[in-house]
């Protein structure tokens, strides 16, 4: 009864980002049908927010100097324990949220040490 308590209570989406919620009401979904499309819908969200994310990476790429800097384990820990805490908040898994997180940062991380040395090698 709790996990269908804490899953029933999926009234709206949220996205946290840059100091701004903003809160997306999902419709009632009474057919499985009505919750593919939920979950369609919400996968293209992701992607572009994953396409922003990605960005940042590009980014981060251009403005680090030293390629040492890519890889910075303090900044790693600090997301993990801001995604621990959002997770933790949002009453979804922590421990699930926080592997996902270690491989987009571990994913992240080498994408921007392949921007950093096509930035430098042209």
């Amino acid at each position: 009864m709790k996990n269908h308590q804490v899953y029933s209570t999926c009234a709206s989406a949220q996205i946290k980002g840059a100091g701004m919620t903003k809160t997306t009401p999902l419709p009632p979904m009474e057919t499985m049908p009505d919750v593919r499309a939920q979950v369609d819908r919400i996968d293209s969200e992701l992607i572009a927010l994953m396409k922003h994310r990605f960005a940042c990476m590009d980014a981060a790429a251009r403005i680090k100097q030293d390629r040492m800097a890519v890889r910075d384990e303090a900044r790693k820990a600090q997301v993990l324990e801001n995604v621990k805490q959002l997770a933790s908040g949002a009453g979804i898994p922590v421990p699930t949220m926080a592997a996902i997180w270690e491989m987009l940062i571990e994913t992240s991380i080498s994408y921007e040490f392949e921007k950093w040395d096509q930035m430098r090698d042209s």
